[in-house]
């Protein structure tokens, strides 16, 4: 489903993007819909209910973030960026803790989403300084290539996941 969703936003933004139509407002269902799915996942890994308590309190929290200033959500959100994968990358963290005592589901996934979402927060929580230092078009192309590069090595970390757990095993006669 993750992929899906994601699919869909990306699909979107490239056409608004194609058709010179702003298309900052999806980044808000981009990065919410993320922590979402990830927190689900977590939540289901990790088994415990503080994941869904922190889901529910930072989901709060950004609703009434756009409920008090609707403007913000047709601007770039950099702490609800920085505060909705700073708590993925932390539930990756316990994730690994937990793995040190057992052999767990879901390792490769894991790596994939601690690495990505560590570039992530350091590309996305800069964002607003990004724009207003008024960097050089080939520094910020470099930035959004790092960015990118992660991203493929998550996608490719869950297609190993899935090729390894869930691939039509052959039948032996």
């Amino acid at each position: 489903m993750y992929l899906f969703f994601i699919a869909i936003i990306q699909g979107v933004m490239y056409y608004l993007t194609s058709q010179n139509i702003p298309n900052l407002y999806l980044f808000q269902y981009y990065f919410i819909g993320q922590f979402i799915f990830l927190s689900l996942f977590y939540w289901q890994l990790l088994k415990t209910w503080m994941v869904l308590l922190v889901l529910g309190i930072i989901l709060g929290a950004l609703g009434i973030q756009y409920f008090l200033s609707p403007s913000s959500f047709e601007a770039y959100n950099s702490i609800g960026v920085v505060v909705t994968q700073s708590v993925i990358v932390v539930y990756a963290m316990l994730y690994y803790y937990k793995m040190l005592s057992r052999k767990g589901s879901f390792l490769i996934i894991n790596n994939g989403v601690f690495l990505y979402l560590i570039a992530s927060v350091l590309f996305f929580s800069s964002g607003n300084l990004i724009l207003k230092l008024g960097l050089k078009k080939e520094t910020m192309r470099l930035i959004g290539i790092i960015n990118d590069f992660s991203y493929f090595v998550l996608i490719v970390f869950i297609l190993v996941e899935w090729w390894q757990n869930f691939r039509p095993k052959p039948i032996r006669k």
